[in-house]
């Protein structure tokens, strides 16, 4: 009976609801991308974000990504479960206890051409690398290179069947705050 009325329940919920517009147009996250290597293009408060990391990672020390996050106020999204401690997670994440390969990680990220998310709009994001918003099914050769600076073949191919990238990437707000460094769809 339960099975039943599920089914029941569902035709009736999309029945009721409105039927799309015939003349919209689905989103499109890559109309209004734009990519860039410029560094000095950035906003100053991302540069200066971007170069804080990049420091932090040269220190060897992970626990020097903790003072970014104090100082900024909040930490960013480092999984998409929010665990409670984002530095100690980002340390559990690292193929060695002290968290050395994240910080190799995070900064052969932030080495990589950027992409800048709502560009032209009030608050863009910037990711990197922009391959993490980039149509991963249709790279071009000089793209594959950028990609395989940090993955695999086996691990880009993975995600051209999947249809995106699902490796680490990182966010940063026109502000300047770290919004991000996750891996996952």
């Amino acid at each position: 009976m339960r099975p039943v009325f599920a089914v029941f329940a569902f035709a009736t919920l999309a029945l009721a609801l409105p039927a799309p517009a015939q003349d919209e147009t689905p989103y499109d996250l890559y109309a209004d991308l734009v990519v860039s290597a410029d560094i000095a293009a950035l906003p100053e408060e991302v540069r200066t974000k971007r170069e804080q990391l990049i420091e932090a990672t040269r220190s060897g020390d992970i626990d020097s990504l903790g003072a970014i996050m104090t100082a900024q106020g909040t930490a960013p999204n480092v999984s998409f479960g929010r665990p409670d401690d984002a530095l100690a997670y980002l340390k559990e994440q690292s193929a060695d206890p002290d968290g050395l390969q994240m910080l190799a990680l995070l900064r052969n990220i932030l080495e990589m051409p950027y992409a800048v998310l709502g560009a032209g709009s009030d608050s863009p994001s910037y990711v990197w690398p922009y391959l993490a918003v980039t149509d991963i099914t249709t790279l071009a050769p000089e793209q594959i290179v950028d990609a395989y600076r940090l993955v695999t073949p086996k691990e880009l191919e993975d995600m051209h069947a999947f249809g995106g990238w699902f490796w680490w990437r990182v966010y940063i707000g026109a502000d300047g705050e770290w919004q991000a460094f996750v891996a996952g769809d």
